[in-house]
């Protein structure tokens, strides 16, 4: 049989988050030479900003409420992982400006930049859907 895990997949989806906001986001090589979140909140401009603390403040409000239980019957993680991708959303069409969906995400910051896509961005999306993966199996 197999043992029970003790870490939730929603927690270490949304570490996961975290920890890829320090990576960076956007590369000329897989794993380096790009900006991270938490530099654009340190750094950036203003809706770059705005976007990086949402989708940081998100996943550590979501780990925060696995350790924490609130008396109110809200789905405080969903909102929180929420609030997270919207946060990456935000600063998805922030950097793209705008971009036309059709024509390709990623061909479009790629021919816009120059770069590629870093190692902080892969896994940001794998944590997020590893937390919903793990909120859809415990829908707390």
């Amino acid at each position: 049989m197999a043992k029970k895990s003790n870490l939730p997949l929603y927690l270490i989806g949304m570490v996961l988050v975290v920890i890829g906001c320090f990576l960076p986001l956007t590369a000329s090589k897989f794993f380096g030479g790009g900006t991270s979140a938490f530099n654009a909140i340190t750094d950036g401009s203003g809706d770059l900003k705005i976007g990086s603390i949402l989708a940081l403040g998100g996943a550590i409000a979501g780990i925060v409420f696995c350790f924490v239980t609130l008396k109110a019957k809200l789905p405080v993680k969903l909102i929180s992982l929420i609030v997270s991708i919207a946060g990456g959303i935000y600063v998805l069409l922030n950097y793209l400006n705008l971009a036309p969906w059709a024509k390709g995400i990623v061909k479009f910051a790629h021919k816009a930049t120059g770069t590629g896509i870093g190692i902080g961005l892969i896994v940001i999306v794998i944590g997020w859907l590893i937390a919903l993966c793990g909120w859809l199996k415990t829908r707390d």
